[in-house]
């Protein structure tokens, strides 16, 4: 299965014009953060961009999605994009100088504030994940206007979705629809991917923490039963093949938080990302990637039996994609937290 959809003339167009190279160089690796070309494809046709739309960008990186963007706007629209990192915007302004673009403005700040001397703006769209949907953001962009943006979707790592919001007249969220992807924490305010993490350790010499993130776990304030579970996930020995590729392992991950299993669990081994579920004696996984697989305590455990039966559960549904999923917003401090419903949203 494949969620690729078809991509429009008008952003083929784009793709065509921006040379990829320029801004990227040979190895595609200019710059540290970079969003593969192929990811900005996916995501740059939710935005709808249009002759002479004005677009505020958050996260600048390489300037390649910024020229991408400003082709899509023309010459009668503008481009203004935020980064918190002084010297990719000095790159990018002499990057887009050399292309011959003269409706871009770079500018170095804080992207969780946007860019208020600036507004109001179309279209909103965001390469970097926030704490929550900020305020700044609905502010800035008017009324029937649409934000696109990585969003955290439930207090669990690894749970975030590209979230495409319409501003209400009130300047609040309207209408959300969701799909699958995943950026970077925002550098300002803080927020990291193991974030809602339970437990989170360095294991054997591996760059990034290993850790489990069991709000169950969280709640039960036992640090000793948090260092048994965790310990039992590392050593969880038991695998088995699942009937589940990448990328639709991805949607059954959004469906099951959406459901709030008992025991809802998501897990970091070494390179490996899993969701599941634990209890105080068991632990059993869906292996997202790099490969797709069922891993737990034993083979009779009775937490990969509750995996097992969920993975049955979402192919009865129909194995229902993100973008049905439905989800809500909740005011927050300076923001909105998304939040994903149970029930598939309504699309009459």
């Amino acid at each position: 299965m494949t969620d690729t959809p078809t991509t429009p003339p008008t952003v083929t167009a784009a793709l065509a014009r921006v040379d990829e190279t320029h801004y990227r160089g040979t190895d595609k690796r200019a710059v540290r953060q970079t969003t593969p070309a192929s990811v900005i494809e996916r995501h740059l046709p939710l935005l709808d961009i249009q002759e002479g739309m004005r677009v505020l960008e958050i996260g600048t990186g390489s300037g390649y999605s910024t020229a991408l963007l400003a082709e899509l706007a023309g010459p009668r629209g503008t481009v203004v994009s935020v980064d918190v990192e002084a010297d990719l915007i000095t790159r990018a302004t002499g990057l887009h100088h050399q292309a011959g673009y003269t409706t871009i403005t770079s500018l170095t700040g804080d992207g969780y504030t946007g860019a208020p001397d600036h507004a109001p703006f179309d279209r909103l769209v965001a390469w970097t994940t926030p704490p929550h949907l900020p305020t700044a953001w609905v502010e800035q962009v008017r009324p029937g206007g649409i934000i696109l943006a990585p969003l955290v979707c439930a207090p669990i790592a690894y749970s975030t979705a590209m979230a495409r919001v319409t501003v209400a007249n009130d300047h609040t969220p309207g209408p959300i629809t969701l799909s699958r992807g995943q950026y970077v924490p925002m550098t300002t305010p803080a927020l990291n991917r193991s974030r809602y993490a339970t437990v989170s350790r360095v294991i054997d010499g591996e760059r990034s923490p290993s850790y489990i993130s069991a709000p169950w776990l969280t709640a039960t304030e036992d640090q000793d039963l948090a260092e048994a579970v965790f310990t039992r996930m590392l050593n969880a020995a038991h695998t088995e093949p699942v009937d589940i590729g990448w990328p639709e392992i991805e949607h059954f991950k959004l469906w099951t938080i959406a459901h709030k299993p008992a025991g809802l669990t998501m897990a970091q081994r070494g390179k490996e990302t899993m969701v599941g579920i634990t209890t105080t004696d068991n632990a059993g996984f869906v292996a997202l990637f790099p490969n797709t697989r069922l891993v737990a305590d034993s083979a009779t455990s009775p937490a990969l039996e509750y995996v097992r039966a969920l993975i049955q559960e979402w192919k009865e549904h129909g194995r229902p994609t993100i973008d049905t999923l439905g989800a809500h917003t909740t005011p927050t401090h300076q923001g909105w937290t998304l939040m994903l419903d149970p029930n598939p949203r309504n699309t009459v």
